[in-house]
């Protein structure tokens, strides 16, 4: 299951959207597996920053999330106002920095991408709780969301700097896989 769960990373990152939409809205999600819209140029500070701000962002994010399909511009500017107080410019920015983490922290631990999809496409036709075309479609998504990962490999500079703080960002990246 960890290896089909791995692999589902592919075919989630199909369905990127941004934080902020340009007119109202809707309610703040750095959804798991998502790939960032524009990847953020890691440095020592930002990675600081995103660590000391994970749990009061992700927590204002979810106060003003809870309930509401779409934020008022008053929610909008307390989270902006929340990711500010880390250092970042708003909270979209907060969010294409989070994406970027960890979605390279993925990479650092799943280096091989063809190789999952591989291992995932070969268990599906033996799960008995799906049928025929479930496992074709999901053979398929597995399949095209693979170009779209391979295209977005992180930078090596990117790479390094998260392989340098793995143990910090490890329990951050198991609360972001489980949303």
């Amino acid at each position: 299951m960890t290896l089909l769960r791995s692999a589902l990373f592919f075919i989630a990152v199909l369905a990127v959207t941004p934080v902020t939409p340009s007119l109202a809205q809707t309610a703040p999600q750095i959804e798991p597996f998502s790939l960032p819209v524009r990847p953020v140029t890691l440095t020592q500070d930002i990675i600081k920053r995103f660590l000391y701000s994970f749990a009061p962002v992700g927590a204002q994010m979810k106060e003003e999330a809870a309930g509401n399909a779409v934020l008022s511009p008053e929610a909008t500017a307390r989270l902006d106002k929340k990711a500010a107080e880390y250092g970042f410019k708003d909270f979209n920015d907060w969010g294409e920095t989070t994406r970027t983490i960890m979605v390279t922290y993925h990479w650092v631990t799943n280096p091989d991408p063809r190789e999952e999809v591989e291992k995932a496409i070969a268990s599906i036709p033996s799960m008995p709780n799906l049928s025929d075309k479930q496992k074709a479609e999901m053979i398929d998504g597995l399949k095209s969301g693979l170009a779209t990962v391979e295209k977005a490999r992180p930078s090596e500079e990117n790479l390094a700097i998260v392989k340098k703080h793995m143990s910090s960002i490890k329990p951050l990246y198991k609360q972001w896989t489980s949303l």
